[in-house]
């Protein structure tokens, strides 16, 4: 029962499809697993391969020795073969037995191919000789890729999260910016208000200092004429 839920769950993460980067709006998730023959230190082998999107190879790399830890095994690196052993693993809806999973991670651009081969002693697995292992051999690598694709759409939201919050604080700054020159145009107008009072005051006191220079040049003509006349005498 416990085995059939597992499955279960695969599938319906299978349900979706892959995403691009930078837009979900059209989000789905599809792993979608490949069975051939392929070269490997043992030989040309059966395998299961699938492409995980959007997280680099040191990511899948780390992940990946930390998922097959819960299989009681640790994935070893072999510089000559340029594979990964996990012998001795435990994956009981696979086998009774302790399984060797080998592994390779081939990068292209933003993309990762995880390849797989599980060495059930003496075989490899496949859905051709090993149909119902088989199901749960692809679901163990669907589990993994279906994590990976979390990974990838936690960091999508945090992108969007840190996207989100630089918004905000633009927005803050704007309602800042704009707080400051409203209380910039308050005192531009007090500083106008003012202005015109002075011009008023001004114009008044013009009024007044003509008023008083018709009154001196007046004063002046008298005076003029008087010496004037006393030039005649």
């Amino acid at each position: 029962m416990k085995n059939f839920i597992f499955l279960t769950l695969v599938l319906l993460f299978s349900a979706g499809s892959s995403f691009a980067q930078d837009d979900l709006s059209n989000y789905s998730f599809n792993p979608q697993l490949k069975e051939m023959d392929r070269l490997m230190s043992k030989g040309q082998k059966n395998s299961f391969s699938i492409v995980i999107d959007g997280v680099s190879k040191k990511d899948i790399d780390k992940a990946w020795g930390k998922y097959i830890k819960d299989y009681d095994s640790k994935a070893k690196w072999n510089k000559d073969t340029k594979e990964y052993l996990a012998d001795n693993a435990k994956i009981s809806q696979i086998s009774d037995n302790t399984i060797d999973v080998y592994s390779q991670l081939i990068e292209s651009g933003n993309r990762v191919e995880l390849i797989v081969w599980m060495d059930l002693g003496g075989a490899f697995l496949s859905t051709y000789d090993h149909p119902e292992k088989a199901k749960f051999g692809e679901a163990f690598i669907i589990k993994f890729a279906t994590n990976m694709e979390k990974k990838r759409v936690d960091t999508f939201r945090k992108q969007q999260e840190d996207k989100l919050g630089d918004l905000q604080g633009n927005l803050k700054d704007m309602q800042k910016d704009k707080g400051k020159m409203e209380k910039d145009i308050e005192e531009y107008e007090k500083k106008i208000e003012e202005a015109r009072k002075k011009i008023a005051e001004n114009e008044a006191n013009q009024v007044t200092k003509e008023s008083e220079i018709k009154a001196q040049e007046d004063y002046l003509n008298r005076v003029k004429a008087i010496r004037s006349g006393l030039e005649k005498k």
